[in-house]
């Protein structure tokens, strides 16, 4: 059998390697969010058939300040999963912890916020009517995903303490004060 020594090198190299395989997992799950929030948004705007709402002026510039948002959100939400759930974003059944640290402190859907974010920022920015359906789209499907598919999963895996946590921290709207699990 391994000794002391062996284990620990045992288990730092397997610790490693899980990181890695979640960090790549998380890097196809950016690459899937950039083609969600910058390829199909772009493809959007330079079709034929693109809507502009309306002249919004100086106003548009605000729009930035809600991309950069939800990209430093989602890169945060993503950090959470790879060293915090050691799992994977989207992925049920990759996830081994509950995370109750960073942005998920506050709100439970940090990841989908953020992305939104990331879509009304274009929106305004552009002045875009079709960006906002758009969004509008990607917030019933992150909806219907968290009803009816992520809340099930997390309530079976992570049983009571997630029922706390989900009693505690609302969905969509996030809490002024962090969510403390020891506290809670």
């Amino acid at each position: 059998g391994l000794v002391g020594s062996e284990m620990c090198i045992r288990d730092r190299f397997i610790s490693a390697k899980e990181n890695l395989a979640n960090a790549f997992g998380t890097l196809m799950a950016v690459v899937i969010a950039i083609i969600c929030v910058a390829f199909i948004p772009f493809k959007i705007m330079n079709s034929e058939s693109h809507t502009v709402i309306a002249e919004i002026g100086n106003f548009r510039f605000i729009g930035p300040t809600f991309i950069l948002i939800g990209i430093v959100g989602y890169l945060a939400c993503c950090w959470n999963f790879i060293f915090d759930a050691k799992g994977i974003p989207a992925l049920e059944g990759m996830q081994k912890h509950l995370i109750v640290k960073g942005l998920y402190k506050y709100v439970r859907n940090p990841i989908y916020i953020s992305l939104c974010l990331i879509i009304f920022g274009e929106a305004v920015y552009f002045q875009s009517q079709d960006l906002l359906l758009y969004l509008l789209g990607w917030m019933v499907v992150f909806h219907i995903r968290v009803v009816f598919f992520e809340e099930p999963y997390l309530s079976v895996t992570f049983g009571e303490s997630y029922e706390w946590y989900r009693e505690s921290v609302r969905r969509w709207i996030p809490r002024l004060k962090a969510y403390n699990i020891e506290t809670n």
